[in-house]
């Protein structure tokens, strides 16, 4: 699980050390955490990549903040791990919570504020298993294969929140479906953008090797599916754009909560 979620918080940051905007540089830090059900709360904080060569930055060490996060009246001093992240082992995240989190950081109170939503509630698949044609030279299209039906993914979303879907193939030897030599091997995952909707289709296509699949859905919140949402592109936003959640800060400081199936993609027989 905690491979999954490191997934998909990556195709979120891809451009999160870069400078947007020509105004004036200061030295303002940049919040990264993703806070999950039953996982050790963790905030990776580091600082901003200007494009100017001669800029001044704070005293501050970023690997040495005092870093607090409260919730349910109780309050944690985060301790650092390395890599500009921040944790405490000692506690797990709880779903339907609201954290909140807080450091000084270039003379100034940085902080943030979330909660995490809760789990996906009846997430059902129409199908276990679907059967593909393998397609590689030998591949010829005069067969009666008939290409299977998308898989109908539904959950119960009365309040019509957030959710996104991801799929990655768990087999240790990949076996693409589409195989004619190329170099550069697609990725074992993908995902879908993100829908208010109760459910979604995944369309045969979409996979890419065969062998079982395990389909995450993820309970989002507003904030983390607008990161998609820029130019209507599947690149992310970048995280040094201003979050109404945190104050005197960049990125993202947010809860996710996620319920999981599996599908088996078999090949066909000729």
């Amino acid at each position: 699980m905690r491979k999954l979620f490191l997934i998909l918080c990556s195709l979120s940051v891809l451009l999160a050390s870069c400078e947007k905007n020509f105004q004036p540089f200061t030295d303002t830090p940049i919040i990264e955490s993703y806070l999950s059900p039953g996982n050790h709360p963790v905030v990776k904080i580091y600082r901003q990549i200007p494009f100017e060569s001669d800029v001044t930055y704070s005293s501050d060490k970023i690997d040495s903040l005092a870093v607090t996060l409260k919730y349910n009246d109780k309050i944690s001093l985060l301790k650092p791990i390395g890599d500009s992240c921040y944790s405490d082992t000692t506690i797990r995240v709880l779903e339907n919570t609201k954290y909140s989190l807080s450091f000084e950081f270039n003379s100034r109170n940085v902080s943030a504020y979330t909660s995490v939503p809760s789990k996906p509630v009846d997430f059902a698949e129409s199908v276990t298993g679907i059967s593909l044609q393998k397609m590689d030279s030998t591949f010829t299209s005069g067969g009666s294969f008939v290409m299977p039906d998308p898989v109908r993914l539904t959950w119960k979303n009365d309040d019509t929140s957030y959710y996104i879907v991801v799929v990655e193939n768990m087999e240790t030897i990949l076996d693409p479906v589409r195989d004619f030599g190329t170099s550069t091997a697609p990725p074992n995952m993908f995902r879908e953008r993100p829908t208010t909707a109760s459910g979604i289709e995944l369309r045969s296509m979409e996979f890419r090797y065969f062998g079982m699949h395990r389909i995450i859905l993820f309970h989002v919140l507003p904030d983390y599916a607008s990161l998609y949402d820029n130019n209507n592109t599947s690149s992310s936003q970048n995280l040094t754009n201003p979050s109404t959640s945190i104050t005197n800060g960049y990125g993202i400081f947010t809860g996710l909560n996620s319920d999981t199936l599996y599908l088996l993609v078999t090949k066909a027989t000729k």
